[in-house]
Order: C-alpha cells, then sequence, then structure tokens
C-alpha cells in the first residue's frame, strides 16, 4: 500500500487495521505525515515500526519531526532517526532539547560535531569560540584568536562608556550576584544548572571561575 493512501484513509480505520497494514507500506512522500501519525498510536512500539518503516525506505526526519516524535517511537528507533536525520539541529531550542534528553550521552558530541554546534559547558568539546572538528589553537583562548581584542572586552568598553559606567574588568571580581550578563549566562545562573561561577569567561577565560 502507498503511503499517500494510508494516510489518507488511515483516519477513518480501527486501530487494529491501522497497525495491520504498516507492513505492507511502500512509496513514502511525506516525512511531516509520518511524524503526525506516530504519535496518535497508544504504544510507542507500534509507532516505532511505522517510523522504521517509513526509515527502511528511504525517509529521513528533521530535527523538528524527531523532536515530534519523542516518546511515541522507542529510545533506539529515535536514536536512528537522529543519526539519520536530515538537516541540521540548530544551537537553540533544538539543540537544547536534544542535550536535556540526552546529557551525558556520546550522541550529543557526535552531533555537535556534524551539526557545527557550539556547546555551551567548556568541560565539552565544542566550548565558546570554537567550530566543530577544529579546537582553539595552543595558546590562545577558547573565545577569540590570538593578539585580537576579545568580543566582550569591547561590548563592556563600549557599553561602559555609552551608558556611563565603569566597563568590566575582563576578569572575575568573585561578585557572582552583579556579573553583568555575558555568554552562557543567563537568569542567575551558568545554562544547564551550573552555578555561575562555572565556566565563567571571566575567569581567565579557563573555565575555572577564578581570576
Amino acid at each position: 500500500m502507498k503511503w499517500a493512501e494510508y494516510y489518507d484513509r488511515c483516519w477513518q480505520w480501527a486501530e487494529s487495521t491501522r497497525i495491520n497494514r504498516i507492513s505492507t507500506l511502500t512509496d513514502f512522500t511525506s516525512s511531516a505525515e509520518v511524524a503526525e501519525i506516530a504519535p496518535t498510536f497508544c504504544d510507542e512500539k507500534i509507532g516505532s515500526r511505522l517510523v522504521k518503516r517509513a526509515m527502511q525506505h528511504g525517509v529521513r526526519f528533521t530535527p523538528s519531526e524527531i523532536i515530534e516524535l519523542d516518546r511515541s517511537v522507542t529510545d533506539e528507533t529515535l536514536r536512528e532517526a537522529i543519526l539519520n536525520r536530515r538537516g541540521r539541529f540548530n544551537a537553540e531550542e533544538e539543540y537544547e532539547w536534544l542535550e536535556s534528553a540526552y546529557y551525558g550521552d556520546p550522541l550529543l558530541e557526535t552531533v555537535a560535531k556534524e551539526d557545527g554546534i557550539r556547546r555551551e559547558d567548556d568541560d565539552l568539546p565544542f566550548g565558546p569560540g570554537t567550530t566543530a572538528g577544529q579546537p582553539a589553537e595552543a595558546g590562545t583562548t577558547a573565545a577569540q584568536p590570538a593578539g585580537s581584542p576579545g568580543l566582550l572586552s569591547l561590548l563592556f568598553g563600549l557599553g561602559g562608556q555609552n551608558a556611563g559606567n565603569a566597563a568590566h574588568p575582563g576578569r572575575c571580581t568573585r561578585d557572582c550576584a552583579n556579573c553583568p550578563a555575558h555568554y552562557g549566562y543567563r537568569y542567575g545562573r551558568w545554562y544547564y544548572g551550573h552555578h555561575h561561577a562555572y565556566g565563567c569567561e571571566f575567569g581567565g577565560n579557563d573555565g575555572s571561575g577564578r581570576p
């Protein structure tokens, strides 16, 4: 059975009929439609059958579609969809979802490298200022090339002049409560639940938070 026919008629079928006909499906035409149908099954194993069938016929899911499939397929199937995805995870909501779902999993490093994601935690392989597969050169910080003024220093310097406030000295002042907003620091804490001092680039860009 061709996917277009299944998609048009499945809404009228009993669930048992929809399940039985998954194994007959061919000619998939829309990853978005598969991602729409899979969550309608009560069992993630059934959703996985549909998604795997689609992938066997060449369907590749976008990151947004993969997020839609979360909790509708097995972990094994979701991982397979991620590894064989179409398009890249963006560095905002999509990658944040991936990091929350697979924190500490080597899959994160694989996706970050393939999609050129700059990872927020400095103890992970792609910190601020590095690109996928290209770590910062020895003797330079991860946030800026050697011999050039740091973007943060310029921003804070200009901001201080324009606003009439003293620019941040560019090093840890141990006054974390009043530390201005900067890369990786938001809502009074370091990204992903770490305390502010964790990875603060004002600590010499070495991620220690120390002056």
